[in-house]
C-alpha cells in the first residue's frame, strides 16, 4: 500500500504553501493558519488525530480523505496519522508543532554582554511584533520579514542595560522578555 499524505497550509492573508511529505516528518507552524491534510491510497484509510485537536475529517472516498483546521492553535499540535485500515503497519505520520512567538533567547533571560559587544535577538509571530526596550537603549528594531524583526545592538553601552519586551501584535498577546546587562569593567 502506497499512503500519500499532502499537506496545505494557509494563512487568513491568503497565501499559501504546499507540502508534499513522507512519513515520519515534523511541521512548525503558527498558530491562527488554515491547515488541510490530505491521505490517499490503493487500500481504505482512516485518520487517526491528536484528542485535543480542532480538526474534521472531510471523506472523499474509502480511499480518500482530508482533515481540515480552520484556525490552528496549540491544541492542534500532535500526531497526524494516516493509516490502512487492515493493515495498521502500512501509515504515513505527521507531527505538526502549532507555536506562537518565536524568538531567539530564553525567555526571562538575564543575559551579560561586555560595553561595546555587537548583540542581536529576534523574535517573529504570524501577525507581527513590537518591541519595547530601555528609554536610552541604543538597540534598533531590524525588520527582517512581515513577521519577524530583530533588535540589534551595534555595540552595547551602559545605556541599553534593562528589559527588552517582545509582543506580538495579534490576539492572543503573547509576551516573551529578557534581560541584557551591559558590563562596562575591561
Amino acid at each position: 500500500m502506497n499512503v500519500l499524505l499532502l499537506l496545505s497550509m494557509f494563512a487568513a492573508s491568503s497565501w499559501g504553501l504546499k507540502f508534499s511529505f513522507t512519513n515520519n516528518t515534523e511541521l512548525e507552524i503558527f498558530r491562527r493558519q488554515k491547515l488541510t491534510m490530505n491521505c490517499s491510497s490503493d487500500e481504505e484509510i482512516e485518520w487517526l488525530i491528536p484528542n485535543d485537536s480542532n480538526a474534521v475529517i472531510k471523506h472523499v472516498s474509502s480511499y480518500e480523505a482530508s482533515i481540515e483546521v480552520n484556525r490552528t492553535t496549540k491544541c492542534d499540535s500532535g500526531d497526524y496519522i494516516c493509516r490502512s485500515k487492515y493493515n495498521k503497519n502500512q501509515f504515513a505520520r505527521i507531527r505538526i508543532h502549532v507555536t506562537g512567538l518565536r524568538y531567539s533567547f530564553k525567555n526571562g533571560d538575564y543575559i551579560i554582554v561586555k560595553l561595546g559587544q555587537e548583540f542581536n535577538a529576534t523574535c517573529s509571530d504570524e501577525g507581527g511584533v513590537n518591541w519595547s526596550s530601555p528609554p536610552d537603549s541604543s538597540a534598533f528594531v531590524k525588520k527582517i520579514s512581515l513577521f519577524e524583526e530583530t533588535i540589534v545592538f551595534d555595540g552595547s553601552a551602559l545605556s541599553d542595560s534593562g528589559d527588552y519586551i517582545c509582543q506580538s501584535k495579534t490576539y492572543p498577546r503573547e509576551v516573551v522578555s529578557f534581560y541584557i546587562y551591559v558590563d562596562g569593567e575591561v
